[in-house]
């Protein structure tokens, strides 16, 4: 009977423990999907600001196109030209100055905020990585700390090195890996950057760069998510 008793408590804690880790999956499923949703509600916002920034870039090229059609016309005559005609050259020269000065700034910005979702998303990314990592070490019960401690410890003897250097090079790594990324999103500016600096803005290579960057996003999102999926999947 003490033994029934005993197993029946067993089974009882066994019980309260799966409830409550079925509560906490299940609120973490939903701040998931709420987190989901959100980013692709943002992922279409900014889809639809592309298209109006390409329908801009588009406008301003062929209003780029038409004024030095007429700049080019106005050349040609200027010995026969007065001053006043001169002048309202240069007015115009000025305002499509500033107007493509504008879209540079628009872009650049733009592409900066592109950038910083790009980047918290990929910080999200390693944030859920990092706590399904932990959560996988945490769930096989049978991997003690003395056996995670072993484990380090034949590792760095079969690589001939201390445990705390082993652990350097595991950090430097992932510093590693940062630093990559970090020159891949500043050559991505740097080639916005370049298309701007040309003499003719080309709106099928600025659209090209901004698609790169938003397929990136993209795709982190679609991993973000997926790293959720299993989570809901268990509850």
């Amino acid at each position: 009977v003490k033994t029934l008793s005993e197993e029946a408590s067993n089974r009882k804690a066994l019980i309260d423990s799966l409830k409550r880790r079925l509560n906490v999956a299940t609120t973490e499923k939903s701040q998931y999907e709420a987190s989901c949703a959100k980013l692709k509600e943002d992922v279409e916002k900014k889809e639809q600001r592309i298209h109006a920034l390409q329908a801009r870039v588009g406008v301003s090229e062929q209003a780029l196109a038409a004024l030095e059609q007429t700049a080019t016309e106005q050349m040609e005559g200027l010995t026969q030209q007065n001053s006043q005609t001169l002048d309202r050259v240069q007015r115009q020269l000025g305002q499509a100055c500033s107007q493509l000065e504008q879209l540079h700034c628009f872009i650049k910005t733009l592409a900066s905020e592109i950038l910083l979702d790009v980047q918290e998303v990929k910080q999200q990314l390693m944030s859920r990585r990092r706590q399904r990592q932990a959560g996988s070490v945490a769930a096989k019960s049978s991997l003690s700390a003395k056996s995670m401690i072993k484990a380090k410890s034949i590792a760095a003897s079969i690589l001939n090195m201390s445990e705390n250097d082993l652990a350097d090079i595991m950090e430097m790594d992932q510093r590693t890996a940062t630093c990559t990324e970090t020159l891949r999103d500043q050559e991505w500016l740097d080639r916005l950057n370049f298309i701007l600096q040309q003499k003719i803005l080309s709106a099928g290579q600025l659209m090209e760069a901004v698609r790169v960057k938003m397929k990136e996003r993209k795709l982190l999102t679609e991993e973000l998510a997926a790293l959720a999926a299993p989570v809901s999947e268990k509850a």
